[in-house]
């Protein structure tokens, strides 16, 4: 019999999947479409990795980890995934995301410092404060989820694709997976089905959104300025703006494939939908705000939008992380959820979590503050 089954194979569960074949485990990885597919989270060829983390600095002990396991996927399977460009960050002094990465960084001893007109191609107001996280970067998301997947495989565990779950149930002595062409048992079951969690898991309806988020390639004025080697990753916070806004380098198509254009986008939670919603929408709103803070702050950039894609955030009640066992499984039943728009940098950690919490029951990593509990005793 199956040891561990992993419902869908994006990022955190073809990293799962991995960590599971790695210790031995015989495991099973079911995926609904492709892997790599473009209806999820994890479409648009890169994310952004750091380590200042603004939104909770407790997820720092979490990213030196993940860094790590960047570093050990690369090794074993020869591919660089992870580049690391340096990120720059632009925004009032006092905005909660500039401070937030200043107390992450202080806390835990990150690398930053003063911008002092290196990127002159940014302008932003004098009373911006302008930083630099030299040790950030961006990873690859399609080549992440396809490499875990094929080491994983290499180790010995098993996937099926274009098979949905149709349902699944836990019992004393095991669980039961149901798909569209097949039934399936094994010890454990871990969840990592992204925007279609609230399909399998109906207690989550109530507290995870699924939201469209719209991501922008544009031709800029000035390409080679923003050529990777010359140019960062940033973020910018604008006063007239929820969230933040935020871009990265150019590709050379040669290299990289995709489009080799300029990609920014908006980081804030988008129009609540059905993942099957995710292609109908209209791009022209967004896409006007975007060139807007490109002639605002970064006016060689402010071209043409050439193409607009659109993928999902699963946010928690509180956009931070769930990593637990659910109540009332027969502690059969792991759930990797509610990345919430910031999780693809954890891919590496958030895989040797899960494994752990399926073959062990806990994890020596501090998690602590990403389970269950929190939403029953919301003052902790």
């Amino acid at each position: 019999m199956l040891e561990v089954i992993i419902i869908g194979l994006g990022s955190m569960g073809s990293s799962t999947l991995y960590y599971l074949a790695k210790r031995g485990v015989n495991v099973l990885g079911l995926e609904q479409f492709g892997l790599g597919h473009g209806e999820g989270s994890h479409s648009g060829q890169t994310r952004i990795v750091r380590k200042a983390y603004f939104e909770h600095p407790d997820y720092v002990p979490l990213l030196e980890s993940a860094y790590e396991g960047w570093k050990e996927i690369e090794e074993v399977s020869g591919r660089q995934l992870y580049y690391p460009t340096g990120l720059a960050y632009f925004g009032e002094e006092e905005h909660p995301v500039m401070q937030g990465v200043k107390f992450a960084a202080d806390t835990y001893n990150i690398e930053y410092s003063i911008l002092n007109n290196e990127y002159s191609m940014f302008t932003v107001p004098d009373h911006f404060e302008s930083l630099i996280e030299p040790g950030a970067g961006f990873a690859l998301t399609e080549q992440t989820i396809n490499t875990f997947a094929e080491e994983a495989v290499k180790l010995g565990a098993e996937i099926k694709t274009g098979e949905k779950v149709l349902h699944w149930k836990s019992f004393k002595d095991g669980v039961v997976v149901t798909t569209s062409k097949a039934e399936y048992r094994a010890d454990k079951l871990i969840i990592t089905a992204g925007a279609y969690v609230n399909d399998l898991i109906p207690a989550f309806k109530s507290s995870m959104k699924v939201t469209r988020q719209l991501l922008a390639w544009v031709k800029p004025k000035d390409p080679e300025l923003f050529e990777l080697g010359r140019f960062p990753c940033w973020m910018l916070t604008d006063p007239e703006f929820n969230g933040l806004f935020y871009g990265f380098p150019s590709l050379p198509v040669d290299q990289f494939g995709g489009n080799g254009l300029l990609k920014v986008g908006h980081h804030v939670p988008g129009e609540e939908i059905r993942p099957e919603e995710l292609p109908d929408y209209d791009a022209k709103q967004e896409s006007d705000i975007l060139i807007s803070i490109l002639e605002k702050y970064l006016p060689e950039a402010a071209g043409s939008i050439e193409s607009v894609t659109a993928c999902m955030y699963t946010n928690s009640p509180d956009e931070h992380f769930v990593l637990d066992r659910l109540p009332d499984q027969h502690n059969r039943v792991i759930i990797g959820s509610g990345f919430s728009g910031h999780g693809f940098k954890f891919v590496p950690v958030v895989g040797r979590i899960l494994s752990d919490l399926a073959v062990a029951g806990k994890t020596s990593l501090p998690t602590g503050f990403l389970s269950l509990d929190r939403f029953k005793n919301p003052d902790q």
